[in-house]
């Protein structure tokens, strides 16, 4: 079923429902944005960030940041308008871009900030994500498993009860929870859909050539422990009217922040900071799900009564081209294999998700698929990462 106002589907990850005009739920909760006393939701949240002002200069909350997305907005907000002391802290992608870590740099500077950041050990980062391309059909599961999960460690770590987080995808994609609601973070959230019900427990299911130590970084800490400490992560899309393109002109022009266009999207702004976000990945994403990053992007700008829906569908038609050997090359010597092999995966999860045949597909062979996919990816390319630039452990894009 596809929405009669914007461009999602039934298919979208996350789950969406339809009323019976044939409106989605995030249309819905989105038009929440136009009535809400904003006002009163920012006297709510100055309320109850007193009672983690620290006073005697100690961190008063954790602030996750990438080089790209809403970061130098969240940033912003934390620092100049609700006047904190965060800690910032980074998950290394491993293969950013050049201008995602300009980004950063520029964040730690202009903002005056401490800045932690962590890097795992490449060797077991390329394995994870060989593995996960095979298996789960994406190559973004270790940088969301390690954003998602190093922040909270961190906060235990240092006991600092407090984490903010910018939007919460599944209040502003498909409408899971009213802004009223004002839901905090959940392990549960992050494994059910930020890691697409495989957390970093189920990810070991014995065909992998990496161990539980291998990835224990990764590891959330459990519930009980988050209690015992008061641990617990706010959303800041719950208390201010989010709109990454307003933030992101805005950032712009007052910080300098960088982005950088992409022939599969047509908004420059959004993951600058990735080198592999809107070409392969993407494609991975519209094989398996119908759809890609533009749709996000166009969806976002029908709610926000920034493009019609007739204009919203044109615009989606034009970007339908397959990702080119070139987007490739380099993330496959980064990752030790060849163009066609990631070629091949993209072809295989096409088959697995969207061909008849998969009727005549069970568990097992699914298994089997995936194991010879991963075998595939994980021959030896002839190209090391002597071929770059090393940030951190991390590849840095040269384009």
């Amino acid at each position: 079923m596809k929405c009669s106002l914007c461009l999602y589907t039934s298919s979208h990850p996350f789950g969406i429902t339809f009323d019976n005009r044939g409106v989605c739920s995030g249309c819905r909760v989105h038009l929440e944005k136009d009535f809400i006393d904003w006002e009163w939701k920012r006297a709510r949240l100055d309320t109850f960030l007193n009672d983690y002002k620290s006073q005697k200069g100690n961190y008063d909350c954790v602030l996750p940041v990438t080089g790209g997305q809403d970061t130098f907005y969240i940033v912003h907000l934390v620092r100049n308008v609700l006047k904190m002391n965060p800690l910032l802290v980074n998950f290394n992608r491993s293969f950013n871009s050049k201008i995602g870590l300009a980004n950063l740099a520029k964040l730690r500077t202009t903002f005056d900030v401490d800045f932690r950041q962590f890097t795992i050990n490449p060797t077991i980062a390329k394995s994870v994500i060989r593995h996960t391309i095979a298996n789960l059909g994406t190559a973004n599961w270790l940088n969301i498993a390690g954003q998602t999960s190093f922040p909270v460690r961190v906060a235990v770590e240092k006991k600092i009860p407090l984490i903010i987080w910018g939007a919460h995808q599944g209040v502003e994609q498909v409408g899971m929870y009213s802004h009223f609601d004002e839901v905090e973070m959940t392990s549960r959230y992050r494994t059910e859909h930020d890691l697409l019900g495989v957390d970093e427990d189920l990810i070991l299911d014995g065909t992998t050539n990496f161990t539980e130590l291998d990835i224990s970084s990764l590891k959330y800490p459990a519930d009980s422990e988050l209690n015992r400490l008061g641990v617990r992560g706010i959303y800041l899309s719950n208390y201010f009217r989010w709109d990454p393109v307003a933030q992101h002109e805005f950032v712009a022009r007052t910080y300098g922040y960088l982005g950088k266009k992409s022939e599969s999207t047509y908004y420059k702004f959004d993951n600058p900071d990735c080198m592999i976000y809107n070409s392969f990945q993407d494609q991975l994403k519209r094989v398996k799900l119908g759809y890609g990053k533009v749709t996000d992007q166009l969806v976002r700008d029908i709610r926000h009564k920034r493009i019609s829906l007739i204009k919203a569908q044109k615009i989606e038609s034009a970007y339908r081209s397959k990702v080119r050997d070139s987007d490739l090359l380099q993330f496959a010597k980064w990752l030790g294999t060849s163009v066609e092999a990631l070629k091949l995966s993209i072809a295989t999860h096409d088959f697995l998700t969207n061909r008849r045949d998969l009727l005549l597909i069970n568990a097992g062979e699914k298994l089997s698929i995936g194991g010879r996919l991963n075998h595939y990816l994980s021959r030896k390319s002839v190209s090391t990462d002597a071929d770059f630039s090393n940030y951190g452990k991390g590849n840095i894009d040269k384009s």
